[in-house]
């Protein structure tokens, strides 16, 4: 295979392995994610409903017990409204076909509540003990009162009931504490646990059903941003090759500053959200650049006054450019402001020390450094020694003295990984970590199963990848 043929085979290897890792990283995210937040809304219909539902058929059962009661009473109502309140040996005859129908008390009280007649059932005193035996019992209006109470073994009803002439006119009230019978019971704990039950299952299915419908609908979702995501890449990556071939005739310096800046960062433990947009910033610091004519921008010697002002402006160029990309805006902190010095003497801006963005003041100190140990059309590449000596010289002047102590530990491990790769070897490199820190990281991805990328798109993880200009105090290892 030819070296031509070779190179695009690599490249499109390259641009297909990243889709493949992201879509199992999506599905296997998206699956786990979907499947917790339909347990959790099951959980919460279930408690939520099903308590409702189970209120209802509480009253349901409530209001069975009391008709059986109101049922077996309703002889000595009659009774006691054709001949009163005033014959209590009558009255007390009356009572006692109460017991054999699950009464364990019954009585009767006169208009003022005094007891006229009672009776209560044989060997029920520790039943009556277990519930709020009444003393007294005040005359009820309507249908009357009641109040059911389950035990372990057994299902009580406490009632108290009106009872009236032929004329409407209220004579006493009858009370008593009913014991529902074994069967009836049962019934109503089956009835119970039944119809729950089914809600709950239903309500279960419902979730299931809803499942796959929910991961297809993101996973389609998913993979149309993720088709976004790598369109967005790709401009912003061949926007910085543009101008990069216009300074040279590689995109080398593009790769070796980006890989640079993203081991600075991890270096001083930015999070992933801050990394990314140090990518961004870093493929497209100089992209101003393209709006400079060539006299100027490949001229070999050193720049005129005036052409170094016109140099300048590459700056706002830059700006300009990608502030009509909501996305690309990412990148502006870096290109706005890789050219101001840590002493305020740099420009467009003049900002001075922790003023100047994090992002920033991290790129000048890579940027100079590439510039330094590279070749270019006016200059031999320095030694590292001799690059790493012209840094130091600028401690406090040009860069952060805190960042610079930082970088000085971790240049010659970077530069070595670098060295003698060819520019597909340093793409390749770059692309890698492209696909972790766009498609493949992080803490967000873990807690909301969106990729951080998206989710900041979205406007879901807070405000846009952008660096502050707070240092990072954490140690490199």
């Amino acid at each position: 295979m030819t070296t031509a043929a070779s190179s695009c085979a690599e490249e499109n290897v390259l641009r297909q392995a990243p889709p493949r890792a992201e879509r199992k990283r999506i599905f296997r995210g998206i699956h786990g994610v979907v499947a917790k937040r339909l347990l959790v809304a099951w959980l919460l219909l279930s408690l939520g409903v099903g308590g409702v539902m189970t209120y209802f058929e509480m009253r349901k059962i409530d209001e069975r017990a009391f008709g059986l009661a109101l049922s077996a009473s309703e002889s000595l109502r009659t009774h006691v409204g054709s001949v009163g309140v005033a014959h209590a040996e009558s009255l007390k005859e009356a009572l006692a076909p109460l017991l054999r129908k699950n009464f364990v008390l019954a009585r009767v009280a006169d208009a003022e509540g005094s007891v006229i007649a009672e009776a209560v059932a044989a060997g029920r005193d520790e039943l009556l003990a277990r519930v709020d035996r009444p003393q007294r019992t005040a005359v009820a209006g309507g249908s009357g009162s009641h109040r059911m109470t389950w035990l372990t073994d057994e299902l009580i009803l406490q009632l108290s009931v009106p009872i009236e002439d032929r004329q409407g006119n209220a004579l006493g009230s009858f009370s008593g504490v009913y014991r529902v019978d074994a069967v009836t019971r049962q019934h109503a704990r089956e009835d119970l646990v039944r119809n729950v039950s089914v809600l709950l299952l239903a309500i279960l299915a419902t979730a299931l059903a809803l499942y796959p419908v929910i991961i297809g609908l993101n996973g389609g979702v998913l993979r149309l941003s993720a088709g976004l995501m790598r369109s967005n890449i790709e401009l912003m990556e061949v926007l910085g090759s543009a101008i990069a071939k216009r300074d040279s005739d590689t995109d080398q310096h593009n790769y070796r500053v980006c890989l640079y800046s993203i081991r600075f960062a991890e270096a001083l433990g930015l999070p992933e959200s801050e990394i990314r947009a140090v990518i961004a910033g870093a493929f497209l610091h100089d992209v101003g650049k393209i709006g400079i004519s060539d006299s100027i921008l490949l001229k070999p010697g050193k720049l005129t006054g005036e052409e170094f002002a016109v140099m300048q402006t590459h700056v706002q160029l830059g700006t300009d450019i990608v502030a009509r990309s909501s996305w690309l805006d990412s990148a502006r902190v870096v290109i706005e402001f890789h050219h101001e010095r840590f002493d305020g003497g740099g420009y467009l801006r003049g900002l001075k020390g922790e003023s100047i963005p994090l992002a920033a003041r991290l790129f000048a100190i890579v940027d100079v450094f590439d510039a330094l140990t590279s070749r270019r059309p006016y200059k031999a590449p320095f030694p590292l020694e001799e690059a790493m000596r012209i840094l130091a010289g600028n401690r406090g002047s040009h860069f952060d003295p805190h960042l610079l102590d930082v970088f000085e530990k971790i240049a010659t491990g970077v530069q070595a990984e670098l060295a003698g790769l060819t520019e597909t070897g340093l793409r390749e490199r770059l692309h890698a970590q492209v696909t972790k820190y766009f498609f493949e990281g992080g803490d967000y991805w873990e807690k909301s199963g969106c990729p951080a990328w998206l989710a900041e798109q979205c406007g879901k993880a807070g405000s846009r990848a952008t660096v502050s200009g707070i240092r990072h105090e954490t140690p490199i290892a």
